[in-house]
């Protein structure tokens, strides 16, 4: 064993950062999301199922772990604004 003494490390956590508070170049204000719904851009709420059941005014809604089944149903050519309630 030659005398050395085995390193043992202290279990390192990951701590997920949630979205809200995550800084982002794609995220916008409310007033700038209301603008682009004004003009035409696809409001998604991407809330999961199981969230209580409010309802975002004219929102289509998709939980996020749906969204990559689902690319098929947007157009390259519409604005698409995820909000989260």
């Amino acid at each position: 064993m030659g005398g050395r003494l085995k390193e043992t490390h202290a279990p390192t956590r990951r701590f997920h950062v949630p979205s809200a508070v995550r800084g982002s170049s794609a995220r916008i204000d409310t007033a700038t999301a209301r603008e682009l719904v004004a003009n035409g851009a696809l409001l998604v709420d991407v809330r999961r199922k199981d969230e209580p059941a409010v309802t975002l005014d004219g929102a289509l809604r998709i939980s996020p772990d749906q969204i990559p089944q689902r690319l098929g149903e947007f157009s390259r050519n519409t604005p698409i604004v995820l909000a989260c309630g």
